[in-house]
């Protein structure tokens, strides 16, 4: 219980560092990445890769860690047979146990993103200011998994949610 209310502390404490007009920064430039899409595909390659770059190393790490046997992040956009655009990969070997916290690891970035916000956009001014703001937004941009990457967690969420429920359903009956 201990650790929970610590981490609710920590959280609060960085919320508390922002002030409205960093909020109201941080939102706006979340807008101009979100609508950079629609101004070409290497303004917004240009405008996302701190997230980008973020997003693909966090995956990088992962698997270093978990010995996935990572290859080093690409960063080169390419047009997908879809239509969309993929603005950067990790290659990597893992079975299904290990490929779910690889896939989901940009899923950080966004206490990364709070922890950078709070400590840093309080203590700079313009044009840092601006730049740590564009980099939280970023962060935070690229903090919600690829489509890619939920299809290579699949197997192992589907399982983690069955395993859940019969734990659940045996711990309801035997309470």
């Amino acid at each position: 219980m201990q650790n929970g209310a610590s981490l609710i502390g920590w959280i609060e404490n960085h919320f508390q560092a922002l002030s409205q007009v960093d909020v109201v920064c941080i939102l706006v430039v979340l807008a101009i990445i979100r609508l950079s899409r629609h101004a070409g595909m290497w303004i917004y390659a240009l405008v996302a890769l701190p997230g980008t770059l973020a997003h693909e190393l966090a995956h990088f790490i992962v698997a270093f860690v978990l010995g996935a046997h990572p290859r080093f992040p690409s960063l080169i956009p390419i047009r997908m047979e879809q239509g969309g655009w993929r603005l950067g990969s990790v290659a990597f070997r893992a079975d299904y146990a290990r490929a779910m916290p690889i896939a989901m690891a940009p899923l950080a970035l966004a206490p990364l993103a709070l922890w950078w916000a709070g400590t840093f956009l309080h203590a700079a001014s313009w044009p840092l200011y601006g730049l740590h703001v564009w980099l939280v937004a970023a962060m935070l941009t690229a903090s919600v998994p690829s489509p890619a990457d939920f299809r290579l967690a699949l197997p192992a969420l589907i399982a983690l949610t069955v395993a859940a429920a019969i734990a659940i359903t045996i711990l309801w009956f035997y309470r």
